[in-house]
This record gives structure tokens, sequence and C-alpha cells, in this order.
């Protein structure tokens, strides 16, 4: 089972954590991905926390509810395959008390917050390490709201304008 991760990540934790020592520019990436994601553990100690590969992983066998707390602006963009809104999560929140809660932003500062809230209330919810910063590194998918592949991703801001370069930042 999935445990939590005591204390904040380094910068050299995210790389082996991630599995993404594959060249130099997503090298460079990571650590800065890893400095935002830090950040946001700071500020929400409690959450629980996954790597987009450990979650790769532990989907394989257990259902999850994917959760997308970004505004419908960034969402209109693109959102993890399978994610459903923040609100319409919340409409429905009492029949995903036995599942497992995935919850993320675009690198883990507002999916923090909602999942100390969702583990006060008693949900079994995690924080997306990295949020889709993370994801894209693992080589995730984004679709967009018809359901099409895509590489365009909203990272909110210019400061978290950290994708690989496959990747087109949206913000």
């Amino acid at each position: 089972m999935i445990k939590k991760i005591i204390g904040t990540m380094t910068t050299g934790t995210l790389l082996l954590f991630c599995n993404i020592l594959v060249g130099n520019d997503n090298i460079t990436i990571a650590q800065r991905v890893a400095d935002l994601a830090d950040e946001c553990v700071q500020k929400y100690p409690a959450a629980n926390l996954i790597s987009a590969g450990e979650y790769f992983h532990e989907s394989r066998d257990k259902s999850w509810i994917i959760v997308d707390v970004r505004s419908k602006r960034e969402r209109n963009v693109s959102h993890i395959p399978n994610a459903i809104s923040k609100e319409l999560f919340e409409m429905q929140k009492t029949g995903f008390k036995e599942n497992l809660i995935l919850v993320y932003c675009t690198v883990g500062c507002r999916s923090g917050a909602y999942s100390e809230e969702l583990q006060d209330d008693g949900f079994n919810a995690f924080n997306l390490y990295g949020g889709i910063l993370a994801w894209a590194l693992e080589g995730g998918r984004f679709i967009t709201p018809e359901g099409k592949s895509t590489n365009r991703v909203h990272v909110y801001s210019k400061k978290w304008s950290v994708l690989p370069p496959a990747f087109e930042s949206v913000y």
C-alpha cells in the first residue's frame, strides 16, 4: 500500500522517485519541478503524497477517482484522462468514500490543500507530487475536454512553465 512521504522531498529524491534520469534537459526540468513541488509540500505537510510513477503502478489493480482542482479555464486546455473536476466530485462526494482519490493541480499546492481537506473528512486522498508537471515528466497523457490526445498543458502562470520539450505550456 502507498505510504505517506515524510518530510520534504529534495531534488535528488524526485529524480529517483520519478525515474526520470534520461538526459540533461529532463534533469534540469525535474530539478525545477522538485523545487516548486517542495514549496507545496511545506505548505501542506499533512497531505498524503504519491508520485506519478507510483500512481501508474498502483492504478493497475486499484480503483481510483482522479480529481482536477484547477480552474475551468485550465481544464479547458487539457486534463489527465478520466479526471473529474473538483465541482463534480463535490456533487458526488459521498459515493466516493471507499475509493482512493488522486488530487492534482499544476504543481501540488491547490491539490495539497484539497487533499488535506478530504483526508480530514475521512477520504483516502493523495496529492499528486509535482502535479501535472511531474505527470508530464513521467510521460503521462493529457486529453482535451473532447477526449483527444494533446501536448498542450495549462501551467497556471509563467513561473510554472516547466514542461518537457514534447509539451506546450499554456498560461
